[in-house]
């Protein structure tokens, strides 16, 4: 049955792209109220790029998808990411507005210490949760209780384009769940709605829970051709990653990820349990098809005790390169969007001297390509970049502020939302350039 998702999801994914096709983008590139020539337009996961020309336009033929990530660059101006929906038309027309870049001089050293930058702040809501949509930001706001909660549109000065109250029916609000198709969902206890923007305004659409179990939740990330998927359970210490292409209607078995030490207490549990609960195992576990070491750990209570963690072990996609990072065999696993393996990169920085340090996360800076993995040290966070081709750390960023929660990366940026320690103010959102 657990498998029976797999399944569906092939169905689904071969509806939705039996129409593909292609699409031309056209745009113009301006910077400081000019156009500007020679600016690369290339779509993420692509090697076909475009130029702008000496009125600042552009023409990018790409692949029909449901959204198009832009990657546009240009010496001497900061590299910008822009995000587009499909709109099912044949063509899409954008303006990409680049800033210049700060160059240093080689012969002056200038150090700087930044003070984190307040965003959002309100002196009659808290900040719960944010997302990002181009050039706005999701918030996920209650003046009280995220059981009265409200979502709002915000630009990054501050300014709130849009408020939505949740309704009540939907039960209690939770957080948001970005997925690998670039869209945010917010997932409440009784209900999950998909949002979307358009102008200023922000939209509400009811995702059925059944669906986002079994064909959201389920996949990492994607590709131009694939989407890579898992069937993890959380109280079962393996799993397996698959690949799906999505003009064809089977799955490629990608990699196992286990934990053979968990998995060898978690299968003694069914010989410490007495007879009768032994035989009361293998009795469920006949009826429901499944094993009866499954059914005991369960029984005992194991999965929820200190001994048991789910695994983590996440998928990225990083410049073309499919990437497994996984903790419990030390090793980084590259391959080619084929699905054919690369190489295997041993991997340190998951064991600290104080394991307690390694918090068990990754972030991507998507724009960047770049991984970082979560730490902290006495209360504050730290940021480590880690290369995937060497498996080595290459910077680490300690943030300012203590306690910080809801950690996300852009654009060379670390987002958090963050109450100072004995103070009256509400949860307000910051960011602070990773440097």
């Amino acid at each position: 049955m657990r498998f029976l998702f797999v399944i569906l999801l092939l169905c689904i994914l071969t509806r939705v792209h039996a129409q593909d096709s292609t699409v031309v983008i056209q745009g113009t590139v301006w910077a400081s109220g000019e156009t500007l020539e020679g600016a690369g337009i290339r779509e993420s996961g692509s090697s076909r790029v475009a130029l702008s020309d000496k009125k600042g336009v552009f023409t990018l033929r790409v692949n029909r998808h449901a959204i198009y990530r832009l990657v546009i660059s240009h010496l001497g101006y900061e590299s910008q990411i822009k995000t587009i929906r499909d709109d099912n038309s044949d063509s899409l027309r954008i303006t990409i507005r680049l800033t210049r870049a700060l160059a240093l001089l080689d012969t002056v050293s200038v150090v700087a210490v930044h003070k984190p930058e307040t965003l959002v702040g309100k002196p009659n809501y808290s900040i719960h949760d944010f997302d990002f949509y181009e050039d706005k930001l999701i918030l996920l706001t209650a003046t009280k209780n995220l059981k009265d909660a409200q979502l709002r549109l915000s630009d990054y000065h501050g300014k709130i384009l849009a408020t939505y109250q949740i309704p009540k029916s939907a039960g209690e609000a939770l957080h948001f769940h970005h997925d690998y198709m670039g869209y945010t969902e917010l997932i409440c206890k009784d209900s999950i709605f998909r949002l979307d923007v358009i102008g200023n305004d922000l939209l509400m659409y009811t995702v059925p829970k059944a669906d986002f179990e079994n064909y959201l939740k389920p996949v990492q990330d994607s590709s131009k051709e694939n989407v890579y998927y898992h069937n993890q359970w959380e109280k079962y210490p393996a799993f397996n990653y698959y690949s799906k292409n999505i003009h064809d209607s089977l799955s490629v078995f990608l990699r196992t990820i286990s934990n053979q030490d968990l998995m060898k207490l978690y299968n003694l549990e069914y010989y410490y349990l007495p007879s009768r609960m032994q035989l009361e195992a293998r009795r469920i576990a006949e009826y429901y098809k499944t094993d009866r070491k499954i059914v005991a750990a369960l029984m005992s209570g194991f999965t929820n005790s200190i001994y048991y963690e789910p695994l983590y072990a996440p998928l990225f996609v990083l410049n073309d390169t499919v990437c497994v990072f996984n903790h419990y065999s030390d090793y980084v696993y590259r391959y080619m969007t084929q699905n054919t393996l690369i190489d295997s990169v041993p991997i340190h920085y998951h064991h600290p001297k104080n394991w307690k340090e390694w918090k068990k996360q990754l972030f991507v800076d998507e724009a960047r390509n770049q991984v970082y993995a979560l730490f902290s040290k006495d209360g504050h966070f730290s940021l480590k970049r880690i290369n995937p081709s060497t498996g080595r750390e290459e910077l680490t960023y300690k943030l300012k502020h203590h306690s910080a929660s809801k950690l996300k990366l852009k654009d060379g940026f670390v987002y958090y939302v963050y109450r100072p320690f004995d103070s009256t103010q509400e949860l307000f959102l910051y960011r602070e350039k990773i440097e």
